[in-house]
């Protein structure tokens, strides 16, 4: 008897497909989906970039450490992120949206300049960057820190 009442169901459905495939809002969808996957990826694309860029002017030229530390926690959460997920979360978005990501990008122009990896695994490349930012960070931090303790000053000119 159950059987009866989900291949009746089934049936049902599979007569009122058409009708629901073709609706307006459907057809809308369906047509509009492929530009609203580049607006989300290339707002991935562009918040990535301002995180990267952001946080690379930060660890150049701030020499405030509670700014440094605010980066340095947000690259440590991504760290984190990336070990879980088996990589960035926001390329993770991108290659959704743009079958493609800065990660790619930035691997297919050390291609081209003959500077190659071991590996292809991005999550190993990925983890690399950011091991390196969190250990310039560090250092960053312990040599303000050092320099306040001994009280010496930079002259910021």
């Amino acid at each position: 008897m159950k059987k009866d009442k989900k291949e009746s169901s089934k049936q049902k459905i599979n007569e009122i497909r058409p009708e629901i495939d073709s609706t307006l809002i459907r057809t809308i969808s369906k047509k509009t989906t492929p530009y609203l996957n580049k607006i989300i990826g290339n707002y991935y694309w562009v918040l990535h970039s301002l995180i990267m860029m952001g946080s690379g002017i930060i660890l150049l030229f701030d020499n405030n450490i509670y700014h440094l530390l605010v980066i340095f926690n947000i690259v440590c959460i991504d760290c984190i992120a990336c070990v879980f997920l088996h990589d960035c979360p926001l390329t993770i978005l991108e290659n959704k949206y743009l079958y493609n990501s800065i990660v790619n990008d930035k691997s297919d122009i050390l291609k081209n300049a003959n500077i190659l990896y071991k590996c292809d695994h991005q999550y190993e490349k990925t983890l690399e960057f950011l091991t390196n930012m969190v250990c310039f960070l560090f250092g960053k931090i312990n040599f303000l820190i050092l320099l306040k303790l001994f009280k010496i000053q930079l002259n910021n000119a």
